[in-house]
């Protein structure tokens, strides 16, 4: 029994008590020798002149391990690096952004390209595997700008959509300011020096070809001398809006002129959002089902945990694989990306694989 001389530690005790509790809720770091990490190259404020930014950082006090979505751990984790846009610092909530300016990974330097002229910000983040922030968070940011023309040159910068940017189905339309260039209406024409169109590309890579005409398949292009143009019925998922610069018959300038972004479109009238989280490992999927509602915009976090080993998801209406739903572009691991789609209205049972291994990796993708 306790003496009465000591019954006034027992608020005490209990106060003690309750902030133990509270004190095992969440990992804090110690305040004495923290995660870190910084970004050595390059230099916040430096002049670039190439589109490919190389990120480099150095990571003290935590560990990088290659365990890309697994459960937190204590001290461990991995990088997100980030292009233009802040890093996420929720508690408990995935720092991740839009499809196109994160990247996710152990490695301590990541190359964004075709990063086009202008003034960009670049941010890296310490997470946790499971990708949720360090308590308190941990990032470092540096803004750059990049000139890859001199004075006087060519050039085209796509002023809408951006990188990343989330759009609505239906009709997008792609706007670019020009300078140091005439866009002039003689379209086929003999070539006259510092003169010539603007050709829109959607979803494939602008030709440079020296004397070749710079033009892809039908319906993947548009030449014009408008400084806008509008692509029609653009579908649910990710697609990249591009636009070159080229001479009066159609073949690039040299050097080649042309910038591209990346964007997610989805399902109009704000239907219904599916995350699926999906990792590929030891050249397995952790999913051998997925369930999604018909109609609803599907958005798969894929993490490829599979080093130097290319993987993919896509969606076929069978395992014939012969009529594509969904195709997602090859990553090679450690990384992970963002897929952005439309499920199939009609309910029922479809497929899907890693194209790169279609016969080892494979599941039903159902939907209800």
């Amino acid at each position: 029994m306790m003496n009465k001389k000591n019954l006034w530690m027992i608020p005490i005790l209990g106060a003690i008590l309750i902030l133990a509790v509270f004190a095992g809720c969440t990992t804090q770091y110690p305040t004495s020798n923290p995660p870190k990490i910084k970004i050595t190259q390059p230099q916040n404020n430096a002049v670039l002149t190439s589109n490919n930014v190389t990120i480099t950082v150095q990571v003290s006090n935590f560990t990088l391990v290659n365990q890309l979505g697994g459960p937190a751990a204590s001290g461990k984790g991995h990088i997100h690096y980030f292009y233009d846009v802040p890093p996420p610092t929720t508690p408990g909530q995935p720092a991740v952004t839009a499809a196109g300016t994160y990247v996710a990974t152990i490695d301590t330097s990541n190359t964004w390209r075709n990063v086009p002229d202008g003034t960009h910000s670049f941010s890296v983040e310490l997470v946790n595997n499971d990708h949720t922030p360090l308590n308190p968070p941990v990032t470092s940011t540096v803004q750059v700008t990049v000139q890859t023309t001199t004075p006087g040159q060519p050039q085209v910068t796509i002023t809408q959509p951006h990188t990343g940017q989330s759009l609505q189905a239906g009709n997008i339309t792609v706007s670019v300011d020009v300078s140091n260039f005439d866009l002039v209406n003689k379209l086929g024409q003999a070539n006259v020096a510092g003169e010539g169109h603007l050709h829109y590309f959607l979803d494939v890579t602008p030709p440079t070809t020296p004397g070749q005409p710079a033009v892809t398949a039908p319906g993947t292009y548009a030449p014009t001398i408008n400084t806008s143009f509008t692509w029609k019925n653009v579908t649910a998922g990710q697609h990249t809006f591009s636009v070159e610069l080229v001479n009066n018959d159609h073949t690039p300038l040299q050097p080649p002129v042309t910038r591209s972004v990346t964007v997610t479109v989805t399902s109009p009238g704000g239907g219904q959002t599916t995350n699926v989280y999906l990792k590929a490992q030891n050249l397995a999927f952790n999913l051998s089902t997925i369930t999604v509602p018909a109609g609803a915009t599907v958005v798969v976090h894929f993490t490829n945990d599979d080093s130097s080993i290319p993987h993919n998801f896509a969606v076929y209406t069978n395992s014939a694989a012969t009529t594509v739903i969904f195709q997602g572009q090859q990553i090679t691991g450690v990384a992970s990306t963002t897929y952005t789609f439309t499920a199939p209205s009609t309910p029922g049972n479809y497929f899907f694989r890693c194209d790169v291994h279609p016969s080892m990796m494979t599941g039903t993708f159902i939907v209800q």
